[in-house]
């Protein structure tokens, strides 16, 4: 299955669920995103990346989160129509000629 069909099925479920019975905006989309990235770092912080997570579902804390990161991303671009696999192969492509550690940044 391609990215674009994961797409399609995670936002589609999310409809489905009632998550879309009002308009939600970016903000509160990436916000989502957002919260998952923390939960992430929480189980960093608290030693847990490795273990089981607390859910009925055969995945590790670091697995869940990803998973959850992932999940939420894919619903926000189903939500505004994006097509996945031209812009990550696109934005790949534009990165592959970036010089080294781009941007200026220090971490």
């Amino acid at each position: 299955m391609d990215i674009n069909t994961w797409r399609d099925e995670v936002h589609d479920l999310a409809v489905e669920k009632g998550w879309y019975e009002r308009e939600r905006k970016i903000p509160e989309l990436c916000m989502l995103i957002t919260c998952e990235l923390a939960e992430l770092v929480e189980a960093y912080r608290d030693g847990k990346l490795q273990t089981q997570c607390d859910k009925p579902i055969d995945l590790t804390c670091i697995e869940e989160e990803i998973a959850d990161i992932l999940i939420r991303t894919l619903d926000m671009a189903g939500a505004f129509g994006v097509d996945v696999v031209h812009a990550i192969a696109t934005k790949h492509n534009y990165n592959i000629d970036r010089p080294k550690r781009h941007g200026g940044k220090l971490a």
